[in-house]
């Protein structure tokens, strides 16, 4: 059994970002995310969070969880800079999940090979952009995100969370992300 992704919102209450590259190691998807080679180092998410306020940097943490790599950051959401062009360049011959629920954002995006294939913000999924913004709209019905499904009983983001882990078999192991080290990386400014 997995634990699958829903209990992000309750474990980082603050906000989160995580971002989901099929099959690219740890280490890989924080050089991808722009964090230079020497900045990268063995870290809790306790000493993450700490150096993230104290030196006014980006620290994310990554791991490995079925298959897919994942970079998770709290608070912030690196990823979603650079209009676009970085979740391109991460998810060059792969495939990406991004999913952030930040004090100002919540988003969804997936990509492919360099492309922005579905990105929307789940509290307005009608604004939905990329080169096939409609691929999901049979799972966004389905969990409430837009009409056509049934009545929404959570938020936006817990929807959101839903259609991804159905979608896409994605699983993060709480203890993992919230209690032990991680290998982190200080994202580039």
């Amino acid at each position: 059994m997995t634990e699958g992704i829903g209990w992000l919102p309750d474990h980082f209450r603050q906000g989160f970002s995580v971002t989901f590259a099929r099959g690219v190691p740890p280490k890989d998807l924080l050089l991808r995310m722009g964090c230079p080679e020497e900045s990268l180092s063995m870290m809790t998410r306790e000493d993450a969070e700490e150096m993230d306020m104290d030196d006014d940097v980006r620290v994310i943490r990554a791991g490995l969880s079925q298959g897919w790599g994942y970079a998770v950051q709290s608070w912030d959401a690196h990823i979603l800079g650079e209009e676009g062009d970085l979740m391109s360049k991460v998810s060059q011959g792969t495939e990406v999940v991004v999913l952030v629920s930040t004090a100002t954002i919540p988003w969804f995006a997936y990509c492919e090979n360099g492309e922005i294939v579905c990105s929307f913000d789940p509290g307005t999924p009608l604004g939905r952009y990329g080169s096939d913004p409609d691929r999901f709209l049979a799972a966004m019905q389905r969990v409430g995100i837009v009409a056509g499904g049934p009545a929404p009983e959570r938020g936006a983001v817990e929807a959101v969370l839903e259609m991804a882990e159905v979608e896409f078999g994605l699983s993060l192991p709480a203890a993992d992300v919230s209690g032990t080290e991680l290998l982190a990386g200080i994202a580039g400014e």
